[in-house]
């Protein structure tokens, strides 16, 4: 009884700079603003489309309305709900920057102790805000969340 013979199995050299290249690409910025793009059309279409359930579900707890905290699913429903009955569209919606969110970032919203309290309990690392231009001229922040098997709306503000 011996040991099972093993092999040692190398890879071409080609698949191995394939998968090299695939890692970087997947840190590139580009891809990130595609994600960012992606993203902020997707929210965007649910508003246009009326769609208010989906944007609920989308919503975590607490959520941050402009500079204001909701801590209970139902007002954040109703606030999903309210705007699209009252018509409120993100027509042309083009995706002015996305940024990773950093300890200053809760001045996006509202620069008090609240929001800075806000962000950072609940914001957690790998939040963006995408900042979308509508075809208006008015802007829209989200603040985003996109994970492997799910995606986030931790906060909405606008249009300013």
């Amino acid at each position: 009884m011996g040991s099972p013979n093993r092999k040692l199995i190398l890879l071409p050299a080609a698949v191995v700079a394939t998968i090299v290249a695939a890692v970087a690409l997947a840190s590139c910025a580009s891809l990130q603003r595609s994600w960012d793009e992606g993203n902020g059309a997707m929210v965007a279409d649910l508003i246009n489309t009326g769609q208010p359930a989906k944007l609920a579900v989308m919503s975590v707890m607490p959520f941050l309305l402009d500079g204001e905290i909701i801590a209970l699913r139902g007002d954040v429903a109703a606030f999903w709900e309210g705007i699209v009955k009252a018509g409120f569209k993100i027509e042309g919606a083009t995706l002015e920057q996305g940024t990773a969110v950093i300890t200053a970032s809760y001045r996006a919203f509202a620069n008090t102790m609240e929001v800075k309290s806000f962000f950072s309990q609940y914001v957690k690392d790998g939040s963006r805000i995408l900042d979308l231009r509508t075809s208006s001229g008015k802007h829209v922040l989200l603040l985003f969340r996109d994970a492997w098997f799910s995606k986030t709306i931790l906060g909405f503000k606008g249009p300013f």
